[in-house]
């Protein structure tokens, strides 16, 4: 059985595998842009000039982990 990686948001999910060692950025539970590098994903995110600031995380690849990410609101 084939593993897939979930970023758990409250009772929500976020599939993670096509962003696999990608950073991402999320806004409201969802990402809204990613890219290989740091540097070129805060380009995308600035450019996009959202209402608020998203968060930023860098997906490990599939071979990588588990980890676990708990975000306490």
């Amino acid at each position: 059985m084939k593993k897939k990686m979930f970023l758990r948001i409250g009772r929500k999910g976020v599939n993670l595998d096509k962003y696999a060692g990608s950073w991402v950025a999320f806004l409201d539970n969802k990402p809204v842009a990613w890219d290989k590098t740091l540097k070129d994903l805060m380009e995308k995110v600035e450019e996009k000039h959202f209402s608020k600031e998203p968060s930023v995380m860098l997906v490990p690849h599939k071979g990588e982990g588990p980890y676990l990410l708990t975000i306490i609101l």
